[in-house]
């Protein structure tokens, strides 16, 4: 069949409300349409994201190379403070960002926020003291808040559901194992400081947010939009209609809605979203602890020197880049999504106890791959796991910035938990990220008995899971 004829084929099937299968469609024509989506799609973001995760959290290198002394964040709790700072406009900003993006377009929103988070960053370079740099924070977060909920929901709104994990897994992962690069191009950026009187810290943040504003110019050119959208041209009309018409044999039939009062009560009311938020917090909550001391911890806590402290803080991520992969992998090929959780969140915690309460530096440092692996983990999976039980455009996107919102609760929580008089093994803050990986498995396991016991009903006939689709089950 051709391809023309294929795709249109499909669309009049979508567009009738009936299923696909059975539908001869030729094979390489698909692949074909997928890989010119990942292409287009993914590497940007993930370069985006990994420009996101550095711009947040190199404060912990700079924290190392002369921020302390130089504007007095070491004395009493003013480290906190910087830290979860930029959680608070994190949190207010990202549902009303996920309400507006369909309008003004995901590559206008996303690249002008990416901009304006860079002028920040290379501001920050400029400052003098700890007020100044939590204002800035502050205005980093609330930057920031709108970029990694939308990307989600756009890479959510472009796969079929047995798809999207491999692709959030290279979105999300792609930015944690560049940003550990990221120290060691830290560590060279503050080589400039031996020709310059400027101390290493600020060319760290001058550069890097210089290079945050050009990627921003640069990715307005090639995000694409939402699948309906008009704007996208990478698509021929008949490869747009295909994609359309197999995203609807998969949801059903969706059309775009807007984000009112009560589509949000609604999505706040469902009991899933609450427990995946949780489990999503669990994993946030180690990825900014990892993110924001574990350098500290190496330099500190374990001894090693500066340049090693630089050095050794990759390795862990690009561990846990290749576990998400190979979980997100296994976990799309068997459809399942909750047993993965609960596997991840026990490597977590095994992880972390050999962090926090082993003696001998390479067992902790051995501890730091599967603490790392497994928080990564739980973060990857959980938002595959709810974006494969939700339906509806604009209750996923609310669902989507409801479960980013609360991991900002998971980051205040890591910079309030990690005290500045627990340093340099900050073992308290190691055992309340500890506490919320238990939590995080046990909602998992309350949360696949209930979605089978619900998939039994809707099968026996005595519960229809969605008005729009009778043939639909929660994924466990």
């Amino acid at each position: 069949m051709a391809e023309k004829e294929v795709a249109v084929s499909l669309d009049e099937k979508a567009d009738n409300g009936a299923s696909l299968d059975g539908i001869a469609h030729d094979p390489k024509f698909e692949r074909r349409v997928l890989r010119k989506i990942d292409l287009r799609l993914i590497p940007i973001l993930g370069a985006l994201y990994t420009i996101a995760m550095v711009d947040r959290s190199n404060i912990s290198v700079a924290r190392i190379s002369g921020l302390d002394e130089d504007v007095g964040l070491a004395v009493g709790n003013r480290a906190s403070i910087a830290l979860l700072v930029f959680f608070i406009g994190y949190m207010l900003f990202e549902l009303p960002s996920n309400m507006i993006i369909h309008r003004i377009g995901a590559a206008n929103w996303i690249s002008l926020i990416v901009f304006a988070w860079g002028l920040v960053s290379m501001g920050i370079g400029f400052l003098n003291d700890w007020i100044s740099l939590a204002v800035m924070r502050a205005f980093l977060g609330a930057f920031e808040a709108g970029f990694y909920p939308g990307c989600v929901y756009l890479i959510s709104s472009w796969y079929r559901r047995y798809e999207v994990q491999k692709r959030l897994a290279v979105f999300f992962m792609t930015g944690s194992a560049l940003s550990a690069f990221a120290n060691i191009f830290a560590l060279g950026l503050i080589q400039i400081s031996n020709t310059h009187h400027y101390k290493g810290w600020r060319w760290i943040y001058i550069i890097e947010g210089i290079i945050t504003c050009v990627a921003a110019v640069i990715a307005w050119f090639i995000i694409v939009d939402f699948p309906d959208s008009t704007r996208n041209k990478f698509l021929s009309p008949e490869e747009s209609a295909f994609v359309k018409a197999r995203l609807a044999e998969d949801r059903g039939t969706e059309t775009r809605e807007r984000v009112t009062l009560a589509i949000f009560l609604e999505t706040v009311s469902d009991w899933k979203v609450w427990s995946f938020s949780l489990m999503y917090a669990a994993g946030a909550v180690g990825v900014y602890a990892f993110l924001f001391f574990l350098p500290i911890i190496l330099r500190n806590g374990m001894g090693y020197s500066l340049e090693l402290a630089f050095v050794l803080s990759a390795p862990p991520a690009l561990f846990s880049v290749i576990e998400a992969v190979v979980v997100s992998w296994l976990a799309d090929k068997m459809r399942l999504r909750g047993p993965f959780v609960i596997v991840q969140g026990v490597v977590a915690i095994i992880g972390l106890c050999m962090t926090g309460f082993v003696k001998s530096p390479v067992p902790r440092y051995i501890g730091t791959f599967l603490g790392e692996a497994g928080v990564n983990g739980l973060v990857v999976t959980t938002l595959a796991w709810q974006a494969n039980n939700l339906r509806g455009d604009a209750k996923r996107a609310c669902a989507t910035a409801v479960l980013v919102t609360l991991s900002g609760l998971g980051g205040i929580y890591s910079s309030l938990v990690f005290r500045q008089q627990d340093a340099p093994n900050y073992t308290p803050g190691i055992i309340a990220v500890m506490a919320i990986c238990i939590a995080a498995v046990v909602a998992a396991t309350i949360s696949i008995f209930v979605l089978k016991w619900e998939n039994k009903r809707a099968d026996e006939g005595k519960k229809v899971l969605d008005a729009g689709m009778s043939e639909f089950r929660y994924t466990i």
